[in-house]
């Protein structure tokens, strides 16, 4: 995965770029926030066919990871620039189910694999991979069961935080013969742990950080307020469809009509 690292770290310079142009109430920031996603995805998909066209043993989990995360990152892409299709929330929910099934077994797989050789570092490895399932979890069932997603989502930053801390002060652990951190073992794995920890703890801080107007929501202008408004309560699972239909949905269509209108009678 490596040979991929330079465009992750392009990727997340182009994510903080995008989210501050937004919130400093430029409309390319959210645009630049929605390519962002769409190239993970892209990445995501090469390494996918990547690895089911290899010559070696193709690892079903890996194929699970990288099938999860491309369908998740291309919905979130969808999403920025208003695309919809029908159940985007069911296929959105069955990738969060298949790269939580993928994580669960490459926990059980690393905790089996380390705790005979250095039990520290297995505990700790199992932190990283159990924040990564608490935030894939609370991703998940945000649109079907949004009192578990707030919980959910702060036991995986409480987990990560805890291997981070853990891990700076635990610097050297004797594996196989070698002394090394639990950070350098990470690096040496062929996952996307470190990508994934890393987006989860932007999205935490800014959510965190918005929550106490430490500083401001990013912008978009392409709507009026109300749709975002209502487009924020069917994510969060306050609202439920009526006749396979959002409010947001409806407003969009009831916008796009008046803006029509609008352009139309200007011509006259």
């Amino acid at each position: 995965m490596s040979r991929y690292n330079p465009y992750y770290y392009l990727l997340f310079v182009l994510l903080i770029f995008g989210a501050f142009a937004s919130m400093a109430q430029n409309d390319y920031g959210i645009k630049i926030l929605g390519g962002a996603a769409f190239v993970f995805g892209l990445l995501f998909l090469i390494q996918l066919i990547s690895e089911l066209r290899s010559k070696h043993k193709t690892d079903v989990i890996t194929v699970a990871e990288l099938l999860g995360l491309t369908v998740i990152a291309i919905i979130l892409s969808m999403r920025v620039f208003y695309i919809r299709f029908p159940l985007v929330e069911a296929v959105f929910g069955l990738a969060g189910l298949i790269l939580l099934a993928a994580f669960s077994l490459r926990l059980f797989r690393t905790w089996q694999n380390l705790h005979s050789k250095n039990r520290t570092l297995a505990i700790l490895l199992v932190m990283l991979h159990g924040s990564i399932l608490c935030y894939v979890a609370s991703m998940t069932f945000v649109p079907f069961m949004p009192t578990l997603a707030e919980p959910l989502g702060g036991t995986g930053l409480l987990l990560l935080l805890s291997f981070l801390i853990m891990g700076w002060l635990k610097r050297e652990m004797l594996v196989d013969g070698e002394k090394l951190s639990a950070f350098t073992y990470v690096s040496r794995v062929r996952d996307r742990s470190i990508v994934l920890s890393a987006l989860f703890l932007l999205f935490t801080a800014y959510m965190g950080l918005t929550k106490i107007d430490f500083i401001p929501k990013m912008y978009s202008d392409e709507f009026p307020q109300k749709y975002f408004e209502l487009v924020n309560q069917a994510e969060s699972g306050e609202e439920k469809p009526v006749n396979g239909k959002y409010k947001y949905e409806e407003f969009k269509e009831m916008y796009d009509k008046f803006i029509e209108r609008h352009v139309s009678s200007d011509k006259k």
